[in-house]
């Protein structure tokens, strides 16, 4: 490794940091230490000046600790790594709302350390963009509303319409498919991708992606063989999306119904989320459940939500105003109820912009894609405008 960061080590046990330490002394980083011995719940109760890393071992107030790093502010509060019991979703979800960046189970693997403070120290060195890409994520209320068909939908209007750099990223590793949604067969993928994550950066990332003849690029789970839960870090896919955001500007995750490690951090780097649900009341139900978390957990503020109906049809006893005012959100984006051209879409692995362009759900596409930074439901500028209107019969430019 290349010069070290500033690391302080966090413990109650001096047996934990002596191991600690001499883990780090092996890699040629230094260290300084805490030893929390008097009754403080904070990690940080005695430092002045903030380290930029923080390994911090949990302790059976675990809880304490964690909330004392959260509710500090963000420029107050260092880069964090944290070592204690990764299997404890409240961990999990107080450890990411602390800032986390991994949460490495016991007993300590020492590599898994190591490149943790590498992915942490690259962060570091690596300059801000001035263009920072755009996050959208999709997540279905009710498993089945359409947020797959949506996810890559919407990517492939961004990358083909508003001539966006555009990556899709498949985050089911179990069931995804949404390369088949666009007729693409990937070899391999996010997998591989992150079992090579110390030497990823843009070019190496590029061979993973499978690409589009519209210009987009997807990134999915390679093989038929679904991966066990917990085989992927948050920390890795962290990483993953900072790479990808350095070669596009906009990066849509298709995003499996789940809520645990990496979920979470996901959701705290999304610029907005895309809830989809259909109109029943078990939909919105779960709709209120998920949107309770994303809020009062993982923090996100109502203007980030984006609601949308698939299937919407105006007959149904659960009207969209129904919907609205029970989940208090902004104006939901309405997508018809097209079965027939949605079927032919997915069995032939042909995007909606191509297969049918001008439909309704098309046009409901190219809104929802609009709202998230797009540009395929603007008007046309003046100078087009004023030319079609010049072709047409009885009008004058």
């Amino acid at each position: 490794m290349s010069r070290s960061l500033d690391i302080l080590l966090v413990s109650r046990r001096k047996d934990i940091l002596d191991h600690l330490d001499q883990v780090l002394m092996s890699a040629g980083l230094r260290s300084s230490r805490q030893l929390n011995t008097n009754g403080s719940v904070d990690p940080l109760h005695t430092v002045d000046t903030l380290p930029d890393l923080i390994i911090l071992h949990l302790s059976h107030l675990w809880r304490e600790e964690l909330e004392a790093i959260a509710a500090r502010p963000p420029d107050r509060r260092p880069a964090l790594i944290v070592v204690g019991q990764a299997n404890d979703m409240n961990v999990m979800r107080l450890a990411m709302q602390a800032g986390a960046r991994d949460l490495i189970p016991e007993p300590l693997d020492r590599n898994e350390l190591l490149q943790a403070i590498q992915r942490t120290q690259e962060e570091r060195r690596r300059p801000k963009s001035a263009t920072a890409g755009r996050i959208s994520v999709f997540m279905n209320a009710k498993g089945g509303c359409g947020a797959t068909l949506l996810a890559c939908n919407v990517a492939h209007v961004l990358a083909a319409r508003s001539k966006q750099r555009t990556a899709l990223l498949d985050l089911d590793l179990q069931f995804g498919a949404a390369p088949l949604y666009l007729d693409l067969y990937p070899k391999r993928g996010i997998a591989q991708a992150l079992e090579n994550l110390s030497h990823l950066d843009e070019v190496a990332l590029d061979g993973y992606f499978v690409k589009h003849a519209s210009g987009l690029n997807v990134l999915s789970h390679g093989t038929d063989d679904p991966l066990a839960p917990g085989t992927i870090s948050a920390g890795g896919v962290s990483k993953l999306l900072e790479v990808t955001l350095r070669s596009h500007e906009h990066v849509v995750v298709d995003m499996p119904r789940c809520v645990d490690a990496v979920t979470t951090s996901v959701m705290q780097r999304a610029d907005q989320i895309v809830i989809v649900l259909q109109q029943s009341v078990t939909a919105v139900r779960d709709a209120t459940r998920l949107m309770q978390w994303l809020r009062a957990d993982v923090g996100v503020v109502k203007d980030q939500l984006f609601i949308v109906i698939n299937r919407h049809e105006k007959s149904s006893d659960v009207t969209a105003a129904d919907i609205q005012k029970t989940l208090a959100c902004n104006d939901p984006t309405l997508v018809p109820n097209d079965y027939r051209t949605v079927s032919e879409c997915i069995n032939s692995g042909t995007a909606l912009l191509d297969y049918a362009g001008s439909a309704s759900i098309t046009r409901a596409v190219m809104t929802l894609e609009t709202r998230l930074g797009g540009n395929s439901a603007q008007p046309r500028s003046g100078v087009i405008a004023r030319t079609l209107s010049s072709l047409m019969p009885g009008r004058s430019p």
